[in-house]
């Protein structure tokens, strides 16, 4: 069995994504049997190809589900055998597209912060209570600036979602290092 997507739904309605997914989602290919928390599509006998068989006898087919936590709706697909699926980058796109164009990021953008006015003044009209506890704060407006900063950078990536660098390397060993 391998994770073949996961996803975030940017909403707390785990019950809409569901449906959506049970009921108005259509890959296209394959048999769509429904489950408590999403549905296995299976592939028929016709859309699989005989010449590479499957050598463990897994099913031919993804499983796809949901599950919530702290306000967001997690999606993930998993994938049975080892080798992919006949069609299944086209389905894994096609979810991917369909479930954003269903359940959009909708992050309404706090206020431009003028460089004249403090940002308390900037954000007690939108964020009365924010503005409040970190003005009780030791170092506050510095505290409040970093989060607002911090908050631009998040939206910026969900705007523009980048793949995440690499920080873990794989070395494989060198002539020179001895092994013991």
């Amino acid at each position: 069995m391998k994770e073949i997507l996961y996803l975030e739904v940017p909403t707390p309605n785990i019950a809409a994504v569901r449906s959506w997914l049970q009921v108005d989602f259509q890959p296209g290919h394959g048999e769509k049997i429904l489950t408590s928390d999403g549905f296995r599509l299976q592939m028929s006998a016709e859309t699989t190809n005989a010449s590479a068989a499957i050598p463990e006898k897994l099913p031919t087919e993804l499983s796809v589900f949901v599950w919530s936590v702290q306000r967001t709706t997690y999606l993930k697909v998993f994938r049975w055998a080892d080798q992919p699926l006949p069609r299944e980058k086209q389905i894994l796109q096609r979810l991917r597209t369909e479930i954003r164009q269903q359940f959009p990021h909708n992050y309404p953008e706090p206020p431009a912060i003028d460089s004249q006015q403090s940002i308390f003044e900037a954000l007690a009209s939108y964020y009365p209570l924010t503005v409040k506890y970190f003005q009780q704060m030791p170092n506050g407006e510095y505290d409040l600036k970093r989060a607002y900063w911090w908050e631009q950078r998040w939206r910026e990536g969900v705007r523009n979602p980048r793949q995440p660098k690499q920080v873990v390397f794989l070395q494989s060993r060198g002539a020179g290092e001895q092994g013991s």
